[in-house]
């Protein structure tokens, strides 16, 4: 597997930040932004006329905290700078993210056949068998979504599921922990 490392700002894809509430903290996402970018692949194409790239086999996005697992990775940048990637396929035909949310000891985990992000409009679509999930210190979900498409809005920290309406969202809330301040 070759491994390609670009610091190139283009690619910078540290607002992937799924379900992140913007709490002061060391690390995750709010530091993940200013970290460099490093891609594994088995193959890339990387156009500076057309400021895009493609990533294939077995990609591995790492930036800070976060990774981005899957088959393809396309990734564009227009000409007011803003970004837009195209991830696809992976293990089980699923794209993998995680990232560490800002302020606590949780994570993101996010899934779907494709992930769709848009810097200019600060969205995220996970397309297809979409699932988000928190996961606390102890690797306990604490809570997930499920449905055919997720919208994330990073600017609101709003999940919208299937907002073409097709398919059923289904949700799993656990009951806070009494030493988490739950009664």
């Amino acid at each position: 597997m070759k491994k390609i490392q670009l610091f190139l700002s283009c690619l910078t894809f540290g607002v992937l930040a799924l379900g992140a509430t913007v709490v002061g903290g060391a690390d995750g996402v709010l530091t993940d932004r200013s970290q460099p970018f490093t891609i594994e692949a088995d193959t890339a194409q990387y156009s500076d006329v057309t400021q895009s790239a493609r990533f294939t086999g077995r990609v591995v996005l790492q930036q800070g905290t976060m990774h981005i697992l899957s088959d393809t990775v396309d990734t564009l940048v227009d000409p007011e700078g803003y970004q837009y990637a195209t991830a696809k396929g992976g293990e089980n035909g699923l794209v993998h993210f995680q990232q560490k949310r800002d302020g606590t000891n949780e994570i993101m985990k996010a899934q779907a056949e494709q992930l769709l992000y848009d810097g200019k409009n600060n969205v995220i679509v996970l397309a297809k068998r979409a699932r988000a999930q928190r996961i606390n210190a102890q690797g306990k979900i604490i809570d997930q979504i499920d449905a055919d498409e997720l919208t994330y809005n990073q600017l609101t920290e709003v999940f919208e599921s299937n907002p073409k309406n097709t398919g059923r969202t289904h949700v799993f809330i656990a009951p806070r922990d009494k030493q988490q301040g739950g009664k």
